[in-house]
């Protein structure tokens, strides 16, 4: 697929490497031409999102049967009938991307949680408060997780939790997108969150983890004799 093929009005998420973390952002395609899509302005807390020459970004769109991806896009600022717009540019075509690639692990563990709550000050400067709760981590992965709770929410709440890890404390702060209620467990809730920032070390951690959890399943010496 090429972007000038992309419909206007649709989705498209954008995804930022930047110094040690993932960003997922998202916009709406307002025009294509040739190899560049415009896309409204994005911003957060009334600020304009700027882009580093540093990022390394990727575009998302899900088109009508399936979901593409550019990487390495170059990112940049436009007008487009006198408003603003951000834009992302690449000379390759698209290829088939499934989010359902990216392994979901079984975590299991209790955490402390905070509801991220945004307030709006005299000023107009906006300012975040943290709600604590208690969860139980269900599974874990590079694009969202899953986790139990007696707390109720309501979709587009923002979430961030820390988990500590071999590898350091892992951060993830994301928007809950499902809710379900729960009948045969100790929780009245089950939320699916997904990602808007996390550190990059999460991928190893979540790979080293499941390599792990294969290797007692089929006999952990074995494995580990098969990828020498």
């Amino acid at each position: 697929m090429q972007i000038k093929e992309m419909i206007l009005g649709r989705k498209l998420e954008i995804l930022v490497d930047r110094e040690g973390y993932h960003y997922r952002l998202v916009s709406k395609v307002e025009g294509t031409i040739e190899n560049t899509v415009a896309v409204s302005l994005i911003s957060a807390k009334g600020r304009v999102f700027h882009f580093q020459e540093t990022d390394d970004i990727t575009i998302v769109y899900r088109g009508t049967e399936r979901m593409w991806k550019w990487d390495h896009v170059k990112p940049g600022l436009a007008r487009l009938d006198g408003f603003a717009v951000h834009t992302f540019s690449s000379k390759e075509q698209g290829k088939i991307y499934n989010r359902r690639e990216s392994f979901r692990v079984p975590i299991g563990e209790s955490l402390l949680m905070s509801k991220i709550v945004s307030v709006t000050e005299e000023d107009d400067n906006v300012v975040e408060h943290m709600e604590k709760f208690e969860a139980l981590l269900a599974d874990l992965s590079v694009n969202g997780a899953g986790f139990y709770t007696n707390e109720e929410f309501q979709k587009g709440t923002t979430i961030l939790f820390e988990m500590p890890t071999h590898l350091g404390i892992l951060s993830c702060r994301g928007e809950i997108v499902r809710i379900s209620n729960v009948y045969d467990k100790p929780f009245r809730f089950f939320y699916g969150c997904g990602f808007t920032v996390v550190r990059k070390e999460l991928e190893r951690y979540l790979f080293e983890r499941q390599r792990l959890m294969l290797q007692k399943e089929r006999g952990g010496e074995n494995v580990r004799l098969k990828d020498r």
